[in-house]
């Protein structure tokens, strides 16, 4: 006994298509990664920044992004 050819060719369909989204999940699952690790290392880095400009200037600085004031220096060096 044997499938229909046009049973057979439906079930090989439905296997490529169902093979080619698992393909795709995959591809997306590493592309999530690289980007969840290129997050954590843009933190990383960040955190690092961070601490250093408390270090220089106190626990509460702020610096203004758009003209890079420092804000609510706590230390001598707050006029530096």
């Amino acid at each position: 006994m044997k499938l229909s050819k046009k049973k057979l060719e439906g079930l090989k369909e439905v296997l490529r298509t169902k093979d080619e989204a698992l393909l795709a999940a995959g591809q997306l699952e590493m592309r999530k990664a690289h980007f969840v690790a290129e997050a954590m290392q843009a933190e990383n880095l960040f955190q690092q920044i961070r601490a250093e400009l408390q270090e220089k200037y106190g626990q509460d600085v702020q610096v203004d992004l758009s003209n890079g004031e420092i804000e609510n220096a706590s230390n001598d060096l707050k006029k530096a």
